[in-house]
């Protein structure tokens, strides 16, 4: 912490007990070297999805033809974002969003009822979502990235992916699996950096919000 910025760290610690998506690989860390072994050095093998913890969705993630991870500006990863609280239990429809301040290049994040829940080790089916049409409303606008805090912003279950092919389809990076129960509505500044994978669909991010220190 500097004297006049506060870092709040809104990433999933990553880790072999870290919550994971039906169906995506298991995050796996081994010793290839190790010091107490007789190796000169500690090194690790780590086996993980893309989309594994706090991660970044391209438009390539459900998009064949959408920018990949290295393809993406910088900018949908570092700026001010707008931090909102949508206390839904279920489905986020435009009526819950439409009063926000949302404007054409805001990276947005939404804290609802799964940042209660974001960073237990089992999966959750019954986690708040944004309805395609809230997809597709926060696509019309513009927004440049948008923030989850759980591990999809879909439905679990769905058949069509209709919020993800709304918001990929016109460029909107997502991140999801961010963990925002520390974190009132506001300004912040925002750095979730994704690794510089080449044609990439994903990536793990460590993502933090900057405020300014009260004095």
């Amino acid at each position: 912490m500097s004297k006049n910025r506060v870092y709040h760290d809104v990433s999933l610690v990553f880790s072999p007990d870290i919550v994971i998506f039906p169906g995506d690989p298991e995050l796996q860390i081994t010793c290839h070297m190790s010091i107490k072994n007789g190796d000169v050095a500690n090194v690790s093998i780590m086996r993980y999805g893309s989309h594994t913890g706090t991660h970044i969705d391209a438009p390539r993630h459900f998009e064949e033809s959408g920018a990949a991870v290295d393809e993406l500006a910088l900018d949908h990863f570092i700026g001010k974002a707008k931090v909102f609280e949508v206390l839904r239990d279920s489905d986020i429809g435009v009526e819950d969003i439409k009063t926000f301040d949302i404007q054409k290049g805001d990276i947005i994040l939404f804290k609802t009822k799964n940042s209660q829940f974001v960073e237990d080790k089992e999966f959750r089916k019954d986690f708040a979502y944004i309805t395609p049409e809230a997809a597709g409303y926060l696509a019309d606008i513009g927004i440049k990235t948008l923030g989850f805090d759980y591990l999809s912003v879909e439905q679990y279950g769905s058949a069509d992916f209709g919020a993800h092919h709304a918001l990929l389809s016109k460029g909107v990076v997502l991140i999801e699996g961010l963990v925002l129960k520390d974190i009132k509505p506001g300004e912040y500044d925002f750095v979730a950096l994704p690794l510089n994978i080449r044609g990439g669909n994903g990536s793990p991010v460590r993502a933090v919000l900057i405020e300014a220190a009260q004095q």
